[in-house]
């Protein structure tokens, strides 16, 4: 028995000679994601502030930032600098003069994440994070929440067969123009508080914007499926921008819809055909 195993191991195998593999085609790049962006302004500007449309539906106290900046800084101190330096560093600038008030806001214009600083007679009101990515939405305004200071406010929208609520980051420009029932157009982007790969399909109902409970009007929950991912320059670093689609109302059709996730509110990276969820500060500008 052994001797046979002996031979048929000497057996030398010689295989078959096959033809050369035709040469394949390299494999194509997917192409990087390039959301659309809209500059509120640009430039040095100035306007003049036409007479008062209507008065707003409510007056709320200021809104605190310092959640908001938290997300571009590592902490409180450095969110301060932060906004320090992007006022001393800011390249576009719009002046609004009401009455004898003259108020600007002021941006870097860099990148799709900006800080917006505003300022009244030379004095700074306020400064948040903006996020300029996205295609405007047909929307009409159905109520108008304004600040203490005047200067800031959150609209109720309606569309799609449902009402929301924004931060106008443009509300010290448009003020005086605002009425209910007025039809305009609105880029409505979301800046995450916390993003994170949910598992399982989802109902259709998981495009859909929900209310957070737990914070602001302007607050909300998302979910969806990643589309694209890319990244940008941010205010202290770096930022993903998710490309999902959303709608606002069982009515609405599904809508481009881009995310701005900062280092602060993913731990984990998300890619094309990921289903993510979470929460986000939903905000944007009205167009003039």
């Amino acid at each position: 028995m052994l001797g046979k195993i002996r031979d048929a191991l000497k057996f030398k195998y010689h295989p078959p000679q096959l033809a050369p593999a035709a040469p394949q085609p390299a494999p194509q790049a997917r192409p990087k994601l390039s959301p659309p962006v809209t500059q509120p302004f640009t430039g040095s500007t100035s306007e003049t502030a036409g007479p008062l449309v209507r008065s707003p539906d409510m007056i709320k106290g200021n809104i605190d930032h310092s959640g908001h900046l938290r997300l571009l800084a590592k902490s409180d101190p450095e969110a301060v600098k932060m906004s320090i330096e992007a006022l001393a560093s800011s390249r576009q600038r719009l002046t609004v003069t009401y009455g004898t008030d003259e108020v600007s806001g002021y941006m870097t214009g860099e990148g799709m994440l900006d800080i917006l600083t505003i300022t009244r007679n030379g004095q700074t009101v306020t400064a948040y994070p903006v996020f300029k990515a996205g295609r405007p939405w047909p929307v009409r305004i159905t109520r108008i929440t304004e600040c203490e200071n005047a200067l800031e406010g959150q609209l109720e929208l309606s569309a799609g067969g449902t009402t929301l609520n924004f931060f106008d980051a443009m509300y010290f420009r448009g003020r005086h123009t605002y009425a209910p029932g007025k039809d305009t157009k609105a880029l409505l982007a979301g800046i995450a508080y916390v993003v994170a790969r949910t598992r399982g399909q989802g109902p259709q109902e998981d495009d859909l914007l929900v209310r957070y409970e737990g914070g602001d009007i302007d607050d909300y929950v998302f979910r969806g499926t990643v589309h694209d991912v890319a990244e940008t320059t941010a205010p202290g670093g770096k930022a993903r921008v998710i490309k999902t689609t959303v709608r606002l109302g069982h009515e609405s059709k599904p809508h481009d819809f881009y995310v701005c996730a900062t280092a602060g509110a993913t731990q984990e990276k998300v890619g094309p055909g990921d289903r993510i969820s979470g929460i986000i500060w939903l905000q944007g500008f009205v167009l003039p």
